[in-house]
């Protein structure tokens, strides 16, 4: 081969080699390598857990079958997500969840005596998440922990750092506290009706899989505002129990009916907004 041959030899490899790099590139930014076994790698994600359960979290630690591991900040009773953390990378398909944390009141109750570790717990979890389809979208990539009411997690990926929510606990909260607080006994603080929504929102998920944010409305109004046990009145179990109910049924019904047939509920029922759930 001639020198200017040669010349155009290495400036073809040398193009090849820039083109593997700046692709390899594109496919870290994107987040999502395959590795040498098949199984995918994510790569330069962020990481974000959602909260659903009644319990006050310690940081949440996820793990990976190699040891990568990222965590989570602490995270309140019913709080949704908590603070995005960057930037990690994650290879397989099986997960492990390190996990610890208590009932709100209990944990203040013994913050500075020598029970408030007996009053935490300390769980693992396993987690499969099969290799999933990149989200569209420019932004980052962000890896989500969905820990719900009745414990079981959900890991998933998207590009949105708001809007993930699943089960609108603190929205739910704050639209009940700022349309009823003055009706709600025996409650001092938007804090203590969050603690207690959420213990009420692990029932109503985990009896009636209510989460659409109507539904959650309408179920936390009757039993914060008209009646604690409002499930035991016919009416409302049929609603409740109906094998076709969709998500937002429950909430349209209960926002049209009768305030004669409230008025019978909680005249029969017990005290709106029992605390010992």
């Amino acid at each position: 081969m001639n020198g200017r041959g040669s010349e155009l030899a290495s400036c073809q490899a040398k193009w090849a080699s820039g083109m593997r790099k700046g692709f390899i590139g594109v496919l870290i930014w994107l987040g999502l390598l395959a590795s040498c076994n098949g199984e995918p790698t994510y790569s330069g994600v962020s990481f974000v857990t959602y909260n659903y359960t009644p319990w006050n979290l310690e940081p949440v630690r996820l793990s990976d079958a190699s040891g990568n591991a990222a965590s989570s900040s602490t995270l309140a009773a019913g709080g949704g997500g908590g603070r995005i953390s960057c930037c990690y990378t994650f290879r397989g398909t099986e997960f492990t969840v390190k996990w610890s944390g208590g009932d709100p009141d209990l944990l203040r109750k013994h913050l500075i005596d020598d029970k408030f570790e007996e009053v935490m717990f300390k769980k693992e979890a396993t987690v499969h998440f099969p290799a999933a389809k990149l989200p569209d979208g420019d932004g980052s990539l962000i890896l989500e922990l969905h820990i719900y009411p009745d414990e079981h997690m959900e890991l998933a990926l998207s590009r949105n750092l708001t809007g993930q929510v699943r089960i609108p606990i603190v929205e739910t909260t704050r639209w009940l506290y700022g349309k009823y607080g003055a009706e709600l006994v025996g409650y001092e603080n938007a804090t203590q009706v969050k603690n207690v929504l959420a213990k009420v929102a692990k029932q109503a998920w985990m009896q009636y899989r209510i989460e659409d944010a109507e539904d959650m409305r309408a179920y936390m109004y009757l039993y914060f505002v008209v009646a604690s046990d409002f499930d035991k009145d016919a009416e409302i179990a049929a609603m409740l129990n109906d094998a076709k109910r969709k998500p937002g049924d429950f909430g349209r019904k209960i926002a049209d009916i009768p305030e004669s047939t409230l008025a019978r509920i909680k005249a029969k029922g017990a005290p709106a907004g029992d605390k010992n759930v």
